[in-house]
């Protein structure tokens, strides 16, 4: 017969960092809980210039350059 185990979760809430304003955009920041990583929000042109979280934030100021262009584009085209 198997015994029932507890299982305890070990991590910490994750905790919300100060916001970093780059090119008139604020990338979020977070410090993840359980592995600790600091997460970016940016825009990604891959899902349609929705938010998504990346550990690099080189990746995310690049992001939202091409998330400018990409809208200044469009708005010249309209």
């Amino acid at each position: 017969m198997a015994r029932s185990t507890k299982v305890r979760f070990k991590g910490k809430p994750s905790e919300i960092l100060e916001p970093i304003e780059f090119e008139g955009y604020t990338i979020k920041s977070l410090r993840h809980g359980v592995t600790g990583h600091v997460l970016y929000s940016y825009p990604s042109q891959e899902y349609e210039w929705e938010d998504c979280w990346g550990m690099d934030l080189e990746t995310a100021k690049k992001s939202v350059l091409k998330f400018k262009e990409a809208q200044q584009v469009q708005s010249s085209q309209a």
